[in-house]
């Protein structure tokens, strides 16, 4: 009984050392497919571009200019780098530049409701109203979501206490200072 019970366990071990082996010829396998993946995401074979975006994200906008202009300098049609780049140029309060940046962008990617988004920030800050409400009701028809806000969420992360205006609230208001500063010019705005 002892000699049968030994060969039966034997027997048992033959198979889990069977599952242990594919087990890790299956572990191997994934490792290198995703190492093939992580080759493959665009920020990995752009070493600039994931700098520049981590250099942004971490709030040091000059340096992220500078990589962001490396990763376009290497590759010319990167719409991502001339988004960035546009907007350190419009952190660092190159206005001017980064409204032309912005330009780039549209005309590259006229589909882009953020890029427009961010435009009519920049020309909101600019002073240039009638342009900024353009751009906001442009983005916002668009991309219905942009005009909602930030959500809860986003607004934890970012430790933002108050809401800020959403993108309609802010069209509103700029109708109403250019119509309080300009009653003339206002009624031609309302035709938007």
């Amino acid at each position: 009984m002892e000699v049968l019970l030994v060969v039966l366990s034997a027997m048992e071990l033959d198979k889990f050392y069977r599952v242990i082996r594919y087990f890790g010829i299956g572990m191997i396998f994934l490792s290198f497919s995703w190492a093939v993946f992580k080759s493959s995401i665009p920020s990995e074979r752009r070493p600039s571009f994931a700098k520049a975006v981590g250099l942004y994200t971490e709030g040091k906008f000059q340096e992220s200019l500078e990589y962001y202009d490396i990763a376009v300098s290497e590759y010319p049609e990167f719409i991502h780098a001339k988004r960035g780049r546009a907007r350190s140029l419009m952190q660092l309060g190159r206005d001017q530049q980064a409204l032309e940046a912005f330009d780039e962008v549209l005309m590259l990617d006229p589909d882009s409701a953020v890029s427009f988004a961010n435009r009519a920030i920049l020309e909101d800050r600019m002073g240039l109203y009638a342009k900024a409400i353009e751009d906001y009701e442009r983005a916002i028809k668009m991309d219905p979501k942009l005009g909602e806000g930030l959500d809860w969420f986003t607004r934890f992360l970012q430790n933002r206490k108050d809401k800020s205006k959403t993108l309609p609230e802010r069209v509103e208001t700029l109708k109403a200072l250019i119509k309080k500063e300009n009653p003339t010019k206002a009624t031609t705005l309302e035709n938007f």
